[in-house]
């Protein structure tokens, strides 16, 4: 978080539960311009500080609409900047549902 920035965007949290590949889904480029997928247990340690980054996968369309791949590491620098008690509190409700 910002010095002296106050963040009054509210943030909605789906979970979708799906067995879908990539192929399966259609971005609308004005909003969105990839998606990506970790592992839920390496999301969570990463937000409990039990690692430091994780690997993603996926794909983003570029300026020329090409679909580029995605395979990288990344830490929690890359994420929007939430106070770390939001990411935590999303994960204790999609574990919630995942049991």
């Amino acid at each position: 978080m910002k010095d002296n920035f106050i963040d009054k965007e509210i943030a909605n949290v789906f979970l979708y539960m799906n067995e879908k590949n990539f192929d399966d889904f259609t971005l609308q480029e004005e909003e969105v311009s990839g998606i990506v997928r970790a592992k839920f247990i390496d999301f969570a340690q990463l937000w409990f500080g039990e690692r430091d980054e994780i690997e993603i996968n996926g794909f983003e369309i570029n300026n020329d609409g090409k679909k580029l791949i995605i395979n990288t590491n990344l830490n929690r620098d890359k994420f929007v900047p939430h106070e770390i008690s939001f990411y935590r509190e999303v994960i204790q409700k999609i574990q919630e549902q995942i049991k």
